[in-house]
């Protein structure tokens, strides 16, 4: 059981770096054919995986990383457009209150729309704090993979 679930911790994680590696179709399989482990452990070792890989983008939004600083420099530099008008009115609202910031990343994790890797950077970016971004992400990711891993056995009910 162990494996199973450090197994698909990684394989999230590795699919949070890299797109190819997609973890919702990795539960979609892997779910049937593990006897003996939960469906909803796959859940939340998917959502640790993919939130433990996110953070290192919340870490460049932060400007951790030199990405990150050159992403800072040019959304500053780019401040009159509409995007750079977005960023900088989440920004001010995520400052002026952190509940809000953290309530936009949790139900954003949830389908992932924007995208969760867009979503961990402005959060970085943001100046949300660490544990809250921590908290939101896994709130909504187990959600969104709690959904996932739920599908195939919600399928054979429905079935039979």
């Amino acid at each position: 059981m162990i494996g199973w679930l450090l197994g698909t911790a990684g394989t999230a994680a590795l699919g949070a770096v890299f797109p190819l590696v997609n973890i919702e179709l990795y539960l979609l399989g892997v779910v049937p054919l593990a006897q003996g482990v939960p469906w909803w452990a796959f859940a939340v070792a998917a959502a640790v995986g993919q939130v433990a890989a996110k953070t290192l983008f919340y870490l460049a939004g932060k400007g951790g990383f030199a990405l990150g600083e050159r992403l800072s420099k040019r959304v500053q530099s780019q401040r009159t457009g509409r995007w750079g008008v977005w960023v900088e009115r989440f920004r001010h609202r995520t400052v002026e209150r952190p509940w809000w910031g953290m309530g936009v990343l949790a139900v954003s994790a949830v389908p992932g729309i924007p995208p969760f890797s867009l979503m961990s950077l402005l959060s970085g970016a943001a100046g949300l704090p660490l544990i809250g971004y921590l908290a939101a992400s896994l709130v909504g990711r187990t959600g969104h993979f709690l959904l996932v891993a739920g599908a195939p056995g919600l399928v054979s009910w429905l079935g039979s």
